[in-house]
């Protein structure tokens, strides 16, 4: 047996059989004939949503949680949705087959390099040596244990690979540096938005584990975020003041707008749209690159033709 090609397996009737990841806890829903199991399978860069029908079926997932997993599936569809009908499944019992076989990964020489690319962009922009010290000190602490350069940005929707949480925070680094070029009112403050742009999503060190939640997902990063700040706050305290560590905190409470702890500043505010603009567009160009036809589905806007990509 084989790790499972997802998108192969979603051929409509086709019966496939092999290892399969689930790394998100899947939904009991309820229908009209009793309780059913939906989730999502993850290879690398293939996703595909499976459903079980029936609760014999199903309670090995629910007891083992995520994890991987041998199974038997069937391509099924429902209104233009593909997903994987779930025949039989059972928890691994192979240990040559690891959940790092599923994650796909950016290499860390190649984060380290953007890093530095993008690190001289903005000191030659005006960001200080004081505020890359803090930074280095901040990411590089042993309380971490190197994972800001391993974590995802998320379990879904955008940089859901090994890597993904700095992949994620460099090109907002980047965003970043064009929004002090065009606004060159924001460069005195421009230590500020590059320290807390560091540091927005740092929590997520704690709210993930290798792409999976961790055991106190429900404790945000965002709380964590500030949580783990705390430990700084004398050296940046010294290195600036007061207002300026205030305004860090208020960047990593803020930066999700209306879908948590709304921006109480300015500078949460352009964080935000900042993170926006970057997490929309990986997720757009995620989605061009699973289309078959090159069109990906908008919960907003319905269908939108896609465009010809590059290698990146």
């Amino acid at each position: 047996m084989s790790i499972m090609d997802l998108k192969r397996a979603l051929e409509p009737n086709r019966i496939s059989q092999g290892y399969v990841y689930i790394n998100e806890i899947p939904e009991i829903r309820s229908g009209k004939k009793g309780d059913f199991m939906v989730g999502r399978f993850r290879c690398r860069e293939q996703e595909a949503e499976f459903r079980i029908w029936d609760e014999p079926i199903f309670k090995a997932v629910r007891d083992g949680g995520t994890g991987v997993y041998e199974a038997e599936v069937v391509g099924s569809s429902f209104n233009g949705n593909d997903y994987l009908t779930v025949r039989s499944i059972a928890a691994s019992v192979n240990p040559e087959i690891k959940k790092s076989d599923f994650l796909a990964a950016i290499p860390r020489i190649l984060l380290e390099a953007r890093f530095r690319e993008v690190q001289a962009k903005l000191s030659e922009i005006g960001v200080t040596d004081t505020c890359w010290r803090l930074i280095n000190t901040i990411i590089e602490d042993p309380e971490l244990n190197g994972r800001f350069m391993i974590e995802g940005a998320a379990v879904r929707y955008h940089d859901n690979i090994i890597g993904g949480l700095a992949n994620h925070t460099i090109k907002m680094l980047n965003i970043l540096a064009a929004v002090l070029e065009n606004n060159r009112e924001l460069l005195p403050n421009a230590d500020l938005f590059t320290l807390a742009v560091t540091v927005h999503d740092i929590g997520k060190v704690y709210e993930y584990d290798f792409l999976e939640v961790s055991e106190f997902w429900y404790a945000s990063h965002r709380v964590r975020g500030i949580e783990y700040l705390t430990r700084f706050a004398d050296a940046i305290i010294a290195a600036y003041d007061e207002a300026f560590y205030r305004q860090v905190q208020a960047v990593i409470a803020g930066h999700h707008g209306n879908y948590g702890d709304r921006p109480t500043t300015v500078a949460a505010a352009i964080v935000h749209y900042i993170d926006t603009l970057e997490s929309q567009t990986t997720r757009l160009v995620q989605e061009v690159k699973k289309s078959d036809d090159g069109r990906v589905r908008d919960k907003e806007w319905g269908f939108l033709m896609g465009l010809p990509l590059g290698n990146g």
